[in-house]
């Protein structure tokens, strides 16, 4: 299950783009993949090495990388993946992509902070109505909009 911070929707969208990113490093396993997705993204620790593996099975079946088994390490042996040149198309595409959804996201931060600003940011409590176009401080208790001495005026 997503952590308590997530909100609805595809937790792993992402996640063929990160491993073609790393298989542009070089060859490698599932098992590396999905450490070093634990420790660059550990926000994301809840993608589980059965996703890797399914992505890393899609992305074989589209011909965006290609796997063979290495036996000769000590060991068990590992299937090793390298992209494709159809890998490298994809993940130009996956570039083009977070681009575009980065400047969305920057747009979404910039209109949230100026409707709402960081230290009025306290959540809403559910079924309380909120005024649309109203700043943040406009659906705090009345005590709250007060300056601090009329605060203490009245409660002390």
């Amino acid at each position: 299950m997503a952590n308590q911070r997530s909100v609805p929707g595809k937790q792993n969208r992402h996640l063929p783009a990160f491993i073609l990113l790393f298989l542009m490093e070089g060859d490698t396993h599932g098992g590396a993949i999905w450490n070093r997705l634990s420790e660059m993204m550990p926000v994301h620790s809840e993608i589980d090495s059965g996703a890797v593996y399914r992505v890393l099975r899609d992305l074989e079946s589209r011909h965006c990388v290609t796997s063979y088994w290495n036996t000769e390490d000590l060991g068990p042996a590992k299937r090793i993946y390298h992209i494709t040149a159809e890998g490298i198309g994809e993940l130009d595409k996956w570039y083009e992509d977070i681009c575009l959804r980065k400047r969305n996201l920057e747009y979404f931060i910039k209109t949230y902070n100026s409707i709402r600003p960081v230290e009025a940011n306290q959540p809403v409590e559910a079924n309380q109505p909120v005024e649309a176009n109203q700043p943040a401080e406009a659906n705090q208790p009345a005590e709250a909009n007060q300056p601090a001495e009329a605060n203490q005026e009245t409660h002390g």
